[in-house]
C-alpha cells in the first residue's frame, strides 16, 4: 500500500496529515497532527523569520519526521504558506529543512492556498449545501472562497492573519471593548472586495475550516481536541455567541481551562473569535457550519490524483 505524508509549515502551527492511498483514488487518513511553531512571532511585519522562529520550525519538523519514518511513508510533501512566502531569509529555513530532512518546501501562492483549501473542504461536502461561504483563519492570513455545491465562484487569500492583527492593535488580558472595535476596523478595512461581492451574491452559510473552527467545535462539543471529525457539522449560532461571550470575557489562564481548548490557541483564539464575529454580523450569516478538512487534505487529494 502506497503511503503518504504532507506537512503544511503554516504561520502558527506545523501540521502533518499521514494518509494511505485507496483502489479508488482517495485516500484514508492514518495520522494527523498539528504542532505549534509561531513561526510569524516578532518578525511577521517586517518580512523575516526570526532566529527563534526559525528553531521552532525545525523542532517541529524534527518531531513530524521521527513520526514518518514510524509509519514507513512512502513520499512526503511539504508547502510553505503565508509567513514563509513574505520572508526575506526564507531560504535560511528552506536550506536548513533540505539539509537536514532532505525536503524540498513548496511555498503556494494566496491564490493556491485557497484553492487547495476548497480542494480539501469539498472532500467533505454533502450535495445540495447551495451557496456557502468558506472561510480559513490563519496566522498570515485568511482565506475566502465562495462556492455553490462543489464549484467555486470567488476565492481570494487577505494578508490579515491573527498573528498579523495581533501586531497591528495591542490586545489586553481580557480584550477590551474598545480593542474589539479597533481589531474590527482592522479587518474590515482590508476586506472592501470580500463585502462587495458578498452584498452581490449574499451568501447565507458560513463554512468554517480547520485552525481556530475545530477550536470552537471542540468546546461547544467538549471533545478532545485531537479527535477530529471531518464531516461538515453546524455550530448553532446561539451556542457560537454563547462561546464568543466566554472568550472574550476570559483571561489566559481561564481560557486554558476552558472544556475542549486548544492549548496552542490559547493566545490566538480570542481574535479569531472576534473575527468570526464581526464576519457573521456583517454578512447576516443565518448559518455557521464547520469542517476539519482545509489545506493540508486538499494537498493529499493533489498528491494522491496526480499518481506519484
Amino acid at each position: 500500500m502506497i503511503r503518504y505524508a504532507v506537512i503544511d509549515i503554516g504561520t502558527n502551527t506545523c501540521n502533518l496529515l499521514i494518509a494511505n492511498k485507496l483502489k479508488s483514488g482517495l485516500f484514508k487518513t492514518v495520522y494527523d497532527r498539528k504542532l505549534p511553531v509561531k513561526l510569524g512571532r516578532g518578525g511577521i511585519h517586517k518580512n523575516i523569520l526570526l532566529p527563534d522562529a526559525i528553531e521552532r520550525g525545525i523542532n517541529a519538523l524534527q518531531s513530524h519526521s521521527l513520526t514518518i519514518n514510524k509509519y514507513e511513508v512512502t513520499r512526503v510533501k511539504v508547502i510553505g504558506t503565508s509567513a514563509l512566502r513574505g520572508a526575506i531569509n526564507k531560504n535560511d529555513f528552506l536550506e536548513k529543512v533540505k539539509d537536514l530532512f532532505g525536503w524540498d518546501i513548496e511555498i503556494i501562492d494566496g491564490e493556491l492556498e485557497a484553492e487547495l483549501i476548497f480542494r480539501g473542504v469539498n472532500l467533505s461536502l454533502p450535495n445540495g449545501l447551495g451557496e456557502y461561504l468558506i472561510v480559513d483563519i490563519g496566522g498570515g492570513s485568511i482565506e475566502f472562497i465562495l462556492a455553490y455545491d462543489h464549484q467555486i465562484i470567488w476565492k481570494r487569500s487577505f494578508n490579515i492573519g491573527i498573528a498579523r492583527a495581533l501586531e497591528a492593535v495591542k490586545m489586553s488580558d481580557p480584550i477590551t471593548p474598545a480593542e474589539i472595535m479597533a481589531f474590527e476596523k482592522w479587518f474590515g478595512r482590508h476586506l472592501r472586495e470580500l463585502w462587495n461581492i458578498c452584498k452581490l451574491r449574499r451568501p447565507q452559510t458560513l463554512l468554517g475550516c480547520s485552525g481556530a473552527f475545530d477550536t470552537f467545535m471542540d468546546i461547544y462539543e467538549k471533545t478532545a481536541p485531537d479527535l477530529k471529525i471531518r464531516e461538515v457539522s453546524e455550530l448553532p449560532l446561539q451556542d457560537y455567541a454563547q462561546i464568543h461571550e466566554i472568550l472574550i470575557h476570559s483571561d489566559h489562564e481561564t481560557r486554558s481551562k476552558i472544556a475542549g481548548m486548544d492549548k496552542m490557541r490559547v493566545e490566538m483564539i480570542v481574535v479569531a473569535s472576534v473575527f468570526t464575529n464581526y464576519m457573521l454580523r456583517r454578512l447576516s450569516v443565518q448559518k455557521l457550519l464547520h469542517t476539519h478538512n482545509s489545506l493540508k487534505e486538499g494537498v493529499m487529494d493533489r498528491l494522491i490524483s496526480k499518481g506519484l
